[in-house]
């Protein structure tokens, strides 16, 4: 009897250690609030706040806001368990999806990289340093 115990709490108890170490890692919310700035176009800047408010600036001066949030569904129906920035205008409504490709936090780079799901494209930022 209690070797069957013991073939169930081990198990267990090494999925519960797995599933610690995962939650304790940042959030993607937090790690992309901030001013990021294109490697293309440097006076193109995008500005992700605390509170889900996301600035559009070109040439330092602001042309569009909307709101974000990072879930792990763009299409409802896929498997593919990727992360996602859905932008929603004034209204509320979807008006862009951008794949969370990465964000290199962990060794200083400060590297933020979207992929549009319409176009296929990747867009490059460097994080700006306050």
């Amino acid at each position: 009897m209690r070797s069957r115990r013991a073939l169930i709490i081990l198990p267990l108890s090494f999925i519960l250690l797995i599933l610690v170490g995962i939650t304790s890692f940042k959030k993607p919310k937090t790690e992309i609030v901030g001013t990021w700035v294109s490697q293309t176009d440097p006076d193109y800047r995008i500005e992700f706040s605390k509170n889900g408010i996301c600035k559009y600036y070109y040439v330092g001066k602001e042309y569009k806001q909307c709101a974000y949030h990072i879930s792990a569904t763009y299409d409802k129906n896929s498997e593919d368990r990727s992360l996602f920035l859905e932008m929603s205008d004034e209204n509320g409504d979807t008006s862009d999806y951008y794949e969370l490709k990465g964000i290199d936090d962990e060794n200083n780079e400060d590297i933020l990289v979207l992929g549009d799901t319409k176009k296929g494209e990747e867009y490059f930022y460097d994080k700006v340093l306050n």
